[in-house]
């Protein structure tokens, strides 16, 4: 077949994950137990940070480490308005009020400026998002949280393996959240992991993460000496992130050429914006993308053959749940509307990107 179909993107598994996840079945113990115990470890060690803990989804992350420093009822949370929504159901999954705020339009993270005009009485945190691998001005981001008596809890559930002036992305602030949604670099189906180098937070997470309890329990006549919920993390999860995390550093590096590729396939190519991606500084973006103004004919044309991508979420201010008609969300609207992800799936070559480049620069030529 001449020119086969191209996804934008799909989770990869083989025979490390089957064979881990035998071993778990034969163990008779699918539960959060010494499975998800070494995969916290494996991925502490990999960032660098003291603790990690394991639990069932980048949304359960955010939730738990906002709960974890004492945010609640009636608190004030400030969340960028382009992120996915889990983001700010995050916050109101622990009791407290999302503020919206605009982005930067270069690399999409929060603007800081408009955080630094924005705290009240009632804002207690900042959720910053670490956009498709690229980090927030956690420069400015840290000691304007610090100075003002801020949790900063970082949601970089997209950005696992990426870095910033030396550090890997989930290691500033309080905490920071992964997700290993089919749709990441590591997955584990559904799944997600916060890591802290505040160890009274690590416990208080424990404690919430599984009913009140720190330390594994029977179900019998345990001690719970404060609320808790169920967010554990199964064996069987961890099992095939264990083995994923064994992928990483291949699927990091083919990210790079990925990207390296598209970069030079739209070299000189008007009506194309590559957003900025600090590669100096270690950042590795979870897919390929773009700004473009015609995204829809684009779309359309890459669909007819069988060409994935994905475009941009839709501003949070938008969406019926976080709805607001007053203005101020100009930048987030605008990248929202000329977003588009394209292919990036691990196997992609670079034969398809610049057939997917010479597709889109017909489209803009045809309408220039």
């Amino acid at each position: 077949m001449k020119n086969k179909p191209i996804p934008w993107y799909f989770p990869k598994t083989g025979a490390y994950e089957k064979e881990l996840i035998n071993k778990v079945i034969e163990s008779n113990y699918l539960n959060d137990g010494d499975y998800t115990r070494l995969f916290e470890k494996k991925v502490a060690q990999f960032l660098g940070v003291r603790h990690c803990v394991g639990v069932t989804s980048g949304t359960a992350a955010i939730t738990l480490s906002l709960m974890g420093m004492g945010i609640g009822r009636d608190d004030e949370v400030i969340v960028p308005d382009l992120t996915f929504i889990a983001t700010a159901n995050a916050v109101r999954l622990a009791g407290a009020r999302v503020k919206l705020l605009d982005i930067e339009p270069d690399r999409f993270a929060i603007d800081v400026e408009l955080i630094r005009k924005s705290i009240g009485p009632r804002t207690k945190a900042i959720v910053s998002v670490d956009v498709n691998g690229r980090a927030a001005c956690y420069e400015l981001l840290e000691p304007l949280a610090k100075k003002n008596g801020l949790v900063l809890i970082c949601d970089a559930t997209e950005g696992l393996g990426s870095r910033y002036n030396g550090r890997c992305l989930g290691t500033f602030g309080d905490a920071g959240c992964f997700s290993f949604s089919a749709n990441k670099t590591v997955t584990t189906g559904q799944g997600g992991m916060i890591a802290t180098n505040n160890t009274k937070l690590y416990y208080r997470i424990l404690e919430l993460k599984d009913q009140g309890r720190r330390f594994q329990g029977t179900g019998g006549n345990d001690l719970h000496p404060v609320i808790g919920y169920n967010f554990k993390l199964t064996n069987l999860q961890s099992a095939v992130g264990i083995a994923q995390l064994k992928r990483l550093p291949a699927r990091l590096t083919q990210a790079k050429n990925r990207d390296k590729w598209y970069q030079e396939a739209f070299s000189g190519c008007p009506g194309i914006v590559l957003p900025s991606l600090k590669n100096e500084a270690g950042e590795v973006a979870q897919w390929a993308d773009i700004l473009v103004d015609d995204r829809e004919k684009i779309q359309s044309t890459l669909s007819k053959l069988n060409i994935g991508s994905r475009p941009f979420w839709y501003p949070l201010h938008t969406q019926k749940p976080y709805f607001k008609k007053e203005r101020g969300f100009s930048n987030a609207s605008a990248v929202s509307r000329r977003g588009l992800w394209l292919p990036s799936y691990f196997d992609l070559t670079k034969k398809q990107v610049e057939r997917i480049s010479h597709l889109i620069r017909r489209v803009l030529e045809k309408k220039s």
